[in-house]
């Protein structure tokens, strides 16, 4: 019952946020957009082991997906992470083309937020009040 009243307040709080304070939503998203570390530099200094490890794992994960079929979702899995590894390996330069390409494909997610602020303030809000009135329910 406590989680429902922790979960209750959050989406309270967020949804009270959203309804009523434009303003310090965009300094939150201003504040909470800066790049605290760039994967692209980390990963370029370890691109070999990385890609060799990615290409074990995903071998693996295949193998194990061959020998239970009902996880045929691992094949898919095993798929992408092999194909990563092997890009990784032999494709250094795809990491920086993917990113500047979804860098001007991509939606800012703030844009969207602040356009669609009050909604989601009140599918939080009454949220928030069907979960207090389970944890309502539950002491009963």
């Amino acid at each position: 019952m406590e989680w429902l009243l922790v979960i209750g307040i959050i989406a309270l709080v967020f949804s009270l946020l959203l309804l009523f304070s434009r303003d310090l939503i965009a300094v939150l998203g201003e504040v909470f957009n800066k790049p605290v570390n760039f994967i692209d530099e980390k990963l370029k200094a370890i691109r070999m082991p990385a890609g060799i490890a990615m290409v074990i794992i995903g071998g693996w994960i295949i193998s194990v997906a061959f020998s239970y079929s009902q996880l045929w979702y691992l094949h898919i899995v095993g798929t992408l992470i092999l194909l990563f590894g092997l890009l990784y390996l032999f494709m250094p330069g795809w990491l920086d083309w993917l990113s500047n390409v979804s860098s001007l494909l991509l939606m800012s997610t703030d844009e969207q937020i602040i356009g669609a602020r009050k909604s989601l303030g009140v599918i939080l809000l009454v949220s928030a009040i069907y979960l207090f009135y389970s944890a309502f329910l539950l002491t009963k």
